[in-house]
């Protein structure tokens, strides 16, 4: 299989894989536990927070959190603050809207055409009182638009200095440089980057941080953030993973630019009409966006299944649904644009050769389906 769809998750990679299956077959103990056993679980996470920190600069290792992944550090940002207003923008993930919509108050900022958002405009909608946090992403993981973060936290903090700043950076991480300046919370998962499922980290800008209360009450692990036994092995594997990445990212970001760009110039080149959906604005490197005019995605994503090529038609957690996709709609394509619209996404296991032979089999589907 040819497989696409590396922003719904990607494979392990034989580092990580020896690195779980190592600290599962391990003599590890509870990280609890004041014995020597227990001391060598509580090394093992503690070297996996150094190694979160190595890909985001003004990291510090206290202010790591180990969670399940994206979705439960978002949660934990977005629910850990009482009678808060939340400031989003209309193209986040279901993960950051859900636990939004659910608030005492929520503002959602409209993005363009070109799938970004004014930062003004995130400013504008601050209140004037009351707790509040704004919620970003750094990366859409339908179209890999990347938002202008660094701008967004400068608007806002000159209109609200004590604003909760969220980035869910769970598409960027790994794909583009990132940093925690001017940030309060960040969360991103580890599946993303060839670490294992179900695990993630929610990173604080200040691990003293007062303001966000424990989601998981019990014996006080993770600094009493989030009680529990850890997951010892996954946290092994995730910081392999970002040590990976870290050491090769230069030559990981460019690799994957070449397969998308590659990719891209012969789907475009050879499908009437085709065009990739913000593709004018600044994107991470892998994701692309494409749509045909005139031809279901859904029909083509089977289609395309059935030929040993796996993509999608938007994020994971609703491309099931068979409403158009939120974020294609919010940057004002028609109801039957976002119907038409495919999602494909290369991660450093992909080749030339495969990103060369996956636009073939699309070009003859997309024949086949007009």
């Amino acid at each position: 299989m040819i497989y696409l769809d590396a922003n719904a998750t990607t494979a392990a990679s034989e580092s990580v894989v020896a690195a779980v299956f190592a600290a599962m077959r391990g003599a590890l103990g509870n990280p609890s536990s004041i014995h020597a056993a227990g001391a060598d679980a509580r090394n093992a996470i503690t070297r996996a927070r150094d190694e979160v920190c190595l890909l985001i600069p003004g990291a510090l290792p206290e202010g790591v959190i180990f969670t399940s992944g994206g979705t439960e550090g978002n949660n934990a940002v977005l629910r850990g603050i009482p009678n808060v207003t939340i400031v989003t923008t209309n193209v986040e993930h279901p993960s950051v809207l859900r636990p939004a919509e659910a608030a005492k108050e929520h503002c959602s900022v409209r993005v363009g055409r070109d799938g970004t958002v004014d930062p003004q405009a995130v400013a504008d909608v601050l209140p004037p009182s009351g707790e509040v946090i704004v919620s970003i992403q750094w990366a859409n993981s339908e179209t890999g638009v990347i938002q202008p973060i660094s701008d967004i936290i400068g608007a806002v903090r000159a209109r609200r200095p004590d604003t909760f700043i969220h980035v869910d950076a769970a598409q960027a991480i790994g794909r583009i440089p990132i940093r925690i300046d001017g940030i309060d919370a960040l969360t991103f998962s580890g599946h993303k980057i060839h670490g294992p499922q179900g695990t993630g980290a929610l990173v604080l800008g200040d691990p003293d941080e007062t303001r966000l209360k424990a989601l998981i009450l019990g014996g006080g692990q993770e600094g009493g953030r989030r009680s529990g036994t850890q997951n010892v092995p996954g946290a092994v594997g995730l910081g392999v993973a970002i040590r990976e990445r870290e050491e090769a990212f230069e030559s990981a970001s460019r690799a994957l630019k070449t397969l998308r760009d590659v990719f891209e110039r012969a789907v475009l080149e050879v499908v009437p009409g085709s065009k990739v959906n913000g593709g004018g604005s600044p994107r991470v490197p892998n994701t692309s966006n494409i749509l045909f005019p005139g031809i279901e995605a859904m029909a083509m994503v089977a289609r395309l299944d059935q030929r040993d090529v796996a993509c999608s038609v938007g994020a994971a957690c609703s491309s099931g649904r068979p409403e158009p996709s939120h974020v294609l709609s919010a940057m004002g394509l028609s109801e039957d644009e976002a119907y038409s619209s495919v999602r494909f996404s290369f991660s450093v296991m992909n080749s030339v050769d495969e990103a060369l032979r996956a636009a073939d089999i699309v070009a003859q589907t997309a024949r086949e389906l007009r």
